[in-house]
C-alpha cells in the first residue's frame, strides 16, 4: 500500500469501516447463537425431552 497516495486517507477510512462491519457481523452472529440454544435448551427442559 503507497502511505504517500493522495486517496490514502480513502483506503484507509474503507478498511476500517469493512473491519468494523465484519467484527459487528461476527458479534451479532455468536450472540445470536447463544440466544437460540438457551431458548432451545429450555424448550427441551420445558418439554421433558434431554437434548443428545
Amino acid at each position: 500500500m503507497d502511505f504517500s497516495a493522495k486517496h490514502i486517507a480513502f483506503v484507509v477510512a474503507s478498511y476500517g469501516l469493512s473491519f468494523a462491519v465484519l467484527g459487528w457481523l461476527i458479534v451479532t452472529t455468536l450472540l445470536r447463537d447463544r440466544r437460540l440454544r438457551a431458548e432451545a435448551a429450555r424448550l427441551d427442559t420445558r418439554r421433558g425431552s434431554p437434548r443428545q
